[in-house]
């Protein structure tokens, strides 16, 4: 998490002065921002640390209620019709000045048995429609380090959501 510049630990104080009221870390792995970022609970499918143990899908979050969602790569198995379904259902937790913070994979593959949706962006800026949001500001490059040690690229960006037709 250190290793990141434009994700992980370098988000805590970012969030911090977005003074969000309800932060929701989706795919929190080991929770490591529990107790960093004020106000956060963190989502995982398999990793008993999370405070919550589900499928995003299936979380008890009421809509309009999140003011930040860290996504930093957990949206990113699957196809784009799973894609878009999360996207969008994490996009309905947003308040209207809400923001969701997204890190993923490029495609390419990391071993046997884990397939990534070959995230671009191009490909971000058409999902984001059909999800209900619009990036906000530019994709980043960070670099994970594999098991091996060997560097990886990750696409960093943040979304809103995007105002109704009518109150625009």
């Amino acid at each position: 998490m250190s290793g990141f510049e434009h994700s992980g630990y370098a988000l805590v104080e970012q969030v911090r002065s977005w003074q969000p009221r309800f932060v929701v870390d989706v795919g929190c792995g080991t929770n490591p921002f529990k107790g960093k970022i004020g106000n956060l609970i963190g989502l995982d499918l398999v990793n008993p640390p999370a405070d919550l143990v589900c499928d995003l899908l299936d979380a008890p979050i009421r809509s309009g209620s999140v003011d930040v969602v860290l996504a930093l790569g957990c949206i990113n198995f699957g196809g784009q019709e799973v894609i878009e379904q999360q996207l969008r259902h994490v996009a309905s937790w947003l308040t209207p000045q809400g923001r969701l913070v997204m890190r993923a994979n490029p495609g390419l593959p990391t071993g046997p048995g884990l397939t990534f949706f070959a995230w671009s962006q191009a490909n971000l800026d058409r999902i984001d429609a059909v999800a209900g949001l619009y990036r906000d500001g530019p994709v980043r490059y960070d670099t994970y380090r594999n098991p091996r040690g060997v560097p990886e690229p990750r696409l960093v960006w943040h979304y809103r959501p995007r105002p109704e037709a009518g109150s625009r």
